[in-house]
């Protein structure tokens, strides 16, 4: 009989691991671009001179929509677009944009943003564009309007991420993560090597 919790826990470890390397082929194998290229370009978009980091004390605890998750564990998207619209004139918080969300149907039950909801919880001031194909040009385009680009990449362990783009120099995007509390934009080829995707914060009209 004491055999069965032995296969028991070798069952997990086989389930574990296998989530794991589901998780790594999708970073894997997903469409994806480079973190640098497009137009070369010079551009320094608006930006608040800090980063907003989803791990702050501030709001890290706070529950992300209807999710099991916090801001704290899986609120990168939410701080990302914080950060856009604050930069655009919105000024918001993590905490303040995802209770925003919450009072306006913003979540999907998982966590996942609904991107048609960003109007309602702006005044009407801004808007989001949902790209299904991840392309430089998108995002060149994005800063030479003065809109940013929220993009997608992989951590380690295949583990989804989005960070904010604030600029590019040449064709080098200039990104603030918030998992990392750095004074300065970073380039996104130090983040990641691919992106897989892509959606546009900017101005209504």
């Amino acid at each position: 009989m004491r055999r069965w919790p032995v296969i028991a826990l070798i069952v997990l470890v086989m389930a574990a691991t296998g989530c794991v390397v589901l998780r790594t082929c999708w970073a894997r194998f997903s469409p994806s671009i480079s973190a640098t290229g497009g137009k070369e370009l010079h551009i320094r978009l608006s930006d608040s001179g800090k980063t907003l980091l989803q791990k702050d004390k501030r709001w890290a605890h706070e529950q992300l929509g209807p999710s099991d998750c916090t801001l704290g564990s899986h609120g990168c998207l939410v701080t990302s677009v914080a950060m856009a619209c604050s930069n655009l004139g919105v000024k918001l918080t993590p905490k303040e944009l995802n209770e925003r969300l919450k009072k306006n149907d913003g979540f999907l039950p998982q966590g996942w943003v609904v991107w048609n909801a960003i109007p309602k919880v702006t005044d009407q001031r801004l808007t989001a564009e949902y790209h299904s194909v991840t392309k430089h040009a998108v995002m060149d385009e994005a800063l030479e309007r003065g809109a940013y680009p929220v993009v997608k990449y992989f951590l380690i362990g295949g583990i989804q991420h989005w960070c904010v783009i604030v600029g590019k120099e040449g064709r080098e995007y200039l990104a603030r993560d918030p998992l990392r509390d750095d004074s300065k934009p970073v380039k996104l080829s130090e983040l990641t090597a691919k992106i897989y995707a892509v959606r546009v914060i900017k101005k209504v009209g």
